[in-house]
C-alpha cells in the first residue's frame, strides 16, 4: 500500500466535499468515496462499551444503522471495538444471526446491504469505529480501509493521544503557518487544518513539525500529494 497516494486521493477528496459540513462528516463522505462505499459513519465509543456517540453519518442510511446498534445494543461497529478487528457482514448473509435484531431491523431499512466495520485507534487502542456500507464489494482493500479508518480517527480526535506530544503539536510557529496553509489548500477551518496534519504524521510515522516544515517549504501540498 503506498499510504501518500492515498492520502494525496484522500485530500483531493475532501477538498471537493461541501465546506459547509461538520469536518468530520467530510472526512466521513471522502473515505468512503475512496472505498467505494454507498454511505459510511464514525462513531466514538468510552470505555463502557455502552457508552459510544456517533460523530458523523454521510446519508440516513448509515445514520439509521448507527441508531439501531445504539437502540438495540448489539451490531457489527459494536462487536468491531469490542474486539478490536474489522467485523464485515452482509444483512442477508447467515453471519447477521450474531446480531438478530439489528439484522432484521437493519435489512428493513437498509436491504441487503453489506456493512464494514474498522476499530479506529490511537495509542493502539480502539476509541471508536469507521463504518463504511455498500451494494457492492468496496474497491480497496481491507488493509487501506483500515489505515483509512486509522487516519480518520486521528484527524477527528481532539486531544493528543499519547502524553507528552502536547508540544509537538502545537508549540512551533512553523507549525502555525502550515495550518494556515492547509486551511487555504482544504478549504477548511484552521483546527480541522491542524487535524489533518495531525493525520499525515500518524500515517507518516513521523512528527507534526517535520510535516508542517515540509507543507512551508511547498515541498507538499495537500490538494495534490
Amino acid at each position: 500500500m503506498d499510504r501518500a497516494a492515498v492520502l494525496g486521493r484522500l485530500g483531493r477528496l475532501l477538498a471537493a466535499t461541501d465546506r459547509r459540513e461538520q469536518f468530520a462528516t467530510r472526512l466521513c463522505d471522502a473515505s468512503r468515496r475512496l472505498v467505494g462505499g454507498r454511505g459510511g459513519s464514525i462513531s466514538v465509543n468510552s470505555d463502557d462499551t455502552e457508552a459510544r456517540l456517533t460523530l458523523a453519518a454521510t446519508d440516513e442510511v448509515a445514520a439509521e444503522l448507527e441508531s439501531l446498534q445504539d437502540i438495540l445494543g448489539e451490531g457489527p461497529c459494536r462487536e468491531a471495538y469490542r474486539q478490536d478487528e474489522a467485523i464485515v457482514t452482509d444483512l442477508d448473509d447467515a453471519v447477521s444471526t450474531l446480531w438478530p435484531e439489528f439484522s432484521r431491523s437493519a435489512l428493513e431499512s437498509a436491504g441487503e446491504v453489506t456493512l464494514h466495520c474498522f476499530p479506529m485507534r490511537a495509542a493502539s487502542r480502539p476509541f471508536g469505529v469507521y463504518a463504511v456500507y455498500a451494494y457492492d464489494e468496496l474497491t480497496e482493500p481491507d488493509d487501506v480501509v483500515q489505515f483509512l479508518a486509522d487516519v480518520i480517527g486521528t484527524a477527528v480526535l481532539r486531544e493528543a493521544s499519547a502524553p507528552g506530544t502536547d508540544d509537538i503539536w502545537s508549540s512551533r510557529s512553523v507549525v502555525y503557518q502550515a495550518t494556515g496553509m492547509v486551511s487555504v489548500q482544504l478549504q477548511v477551518s484552521p483546527v480541522d487544518a491542524l487535524a489533518m496534519l495531525r493525520a499525515h504524521a500518524f500515517a507518516h510515522d513521523t512528527t507534526l513539525n517535520e510535516i508542517a516544515e515540509h507543507v512551508v517549504a511547498r515541498r507538499i501540498d495537500f490538494r495534490t500529494h
